[in-house]
């Protein structure tokens, strides 16, 4: 019972693959970015906007190539892209985890196309997707901003769990106060053998 508030603390999803693979390199477009976590991604919003996908470089990092909102089927979160020059690209994403709480991270893969190849001019910002869950400036959190707000829920699951430990400790020393006095109670008094 103990470990109940630590196992549930540490059920934040996490990233099992992603395509294109975190540190590759591609020589084609991808046409889409998926991400793969290891449960279940919530979608909270109305509008399927709670998980958001952004593409960002070569250029300093500033040029958005996502050309859409992320799309959740499952456990994969996709976005689709339309890449520009040759570089390496960031791919910076935030989900609501099965446990209810925000997840964010990023990853980079380098894009080497060959020689002719059309480029993408990019956007300046990010398509207005999940903005209201990333916060009004709509640029994602890091993802020790992400822990953060996860840490009030792993508080009370803590808290909670030690009021659980503490009820069972009482029962079980009152158990035991309870059967010693019976015992004691049983034994018949005899006297003093000299008598």
């Amino acid at each position: 019972m103990a470990l109940l508030p630590a196992t549930a603390a540490s059920a934040h999803d996490f990233l099992v693959s992603s395509s294109p693979a975190d540190g590759s390199t591609v020589t084609e477009s991808p046409g889409t970015v998926s991400l793969t976590f290891n449960d279940l991604v919530l979608d909270l919003a109305a509008d399927g906007s709670s998980s958001i996908v952004e593409v960002t470089g070569p250029d300093a990092q500033t040029t958005h190539y996502e050309t859409g909102c992320a799309s959740i089927l499952g456990r994969t979160v996709s976005a689709p892209v339309a890449l520009g020059t040759a570089g390496v690209y960031r791919v910076s994403w935030q989900i609501v985890s099965s446990d209810g709480h925000p997840v964010s991270s990023s990853l980079t893969f380098t894009y080497a196309p060959p020689a002719g190849t059309a480029v993408s001019a990019g956007a300046a910002s990010a398509p207005p997707c999940g903005r209201a869950a990333a916060g009004e400036s709509g640029s994602l959190p890091s993802a020790a901003a992400a822990v953060d707000e996860g840490q009030a829920g792993w508080l009370i699951l803590a808290v909670a769990g030690g009021i659980v430990l503490l009820a069972i400790v009482g029962v079980v020393v009152v158990l035991m106060f309870s059967r010693r006095k019976k015992n004691s109670e049983e034994i018949p008094d005899r006297g003093n053998p000299e008598d």
